[in-house]
């Protein structure tokens, strides 16, 4: 994550420095919290199939950073899920689970704030010389898995009815990208994505 994270702040006027932190659980899922601290989720890691898809989600991440969400919610809704989930041990439709989740959507989440998040890190991703439409291939292949099952806390957040306004946002800004003139950059070698994937079999 270290290459991602350095292509991606070198475009970037960060507030605070980022630290780059990775939970090893199946959830596919990421959040910010205060201090520039960003977590992933193995689940997620493995849910990307390129390393343009991740970083997307590490632009994403760093949105909510610079314009200090995070400090703003303490932890966003879908950080405070991811943390109740690991508290309860249940991703998987625990009832006590989806009813905070409920409870934590209405109060905090802020369609105004991931839509933010979504046009900083396609201009980040572009600058980077990383396909800004990366980020609407990732929630792409996530809609289309929940499609096919409407089970779990993460089928919950994909269900949003502004999903799909966001990957046709991150389309156009793709679009007009390259009507000036972009074209991308490799963002790391198949050899260092791999490593990557397989980031949290070494930890064990």
């Amino acid at each position: 994550l270290k290459i991602i994270r350095d292509r991606l702040g070198a475009h970037t006027d960060l507030p605070v420095d980022l630290t780059v932190h990775v939970l090893d659980h199946r959830m596919v899922n990421a959040f910010a919290l205060p201090g520039g601290h960003v977590v992933f989720f193995r689940g997620l890691i493995n849910h990307a199939e390129t390393p343009e898809e991740l970083a997307a989600v590490f632009a994403h991440e760093i949105g909510h950073v610079v314009s200090r969400d995070p400090t703003r919610h303490a932890l966003r809704s879908a950080g405070s899920i991811g943390v109740l989930g690991l508290l309860f041990g249940d991703f998987a439709g625990g009832a006590v689970v989806l009813f905070m989740t409920e409870q934590l959507i209405q109060a905090q989440y802020s369609q105004a704030a991931e839509a933010d998040a979504d046009a900083f890190a396609t201009g980040v991703l572009q600058n980077a010389g990383i396909a800004p439409s990366a980020l609407g291939d990732m929630f792409s292949r996530l809609l289309e898995g929940h499609e096919s099952s409407d089970k779990g806390i993460v089928a919950h957040f994909l269900s949003h009815p502004d999903m799909r306004a966001r990957i046709e946002a991150s389309q156009k800004a793709h679009e007009a990208a390259e009507v000036g003139g972009f074209a991308a950059q490799p963002l790391m070698s198949e050899a260092e994505w791999q490593s990557l994937k397989d980031i949290c079999k070494k930890r064990r």
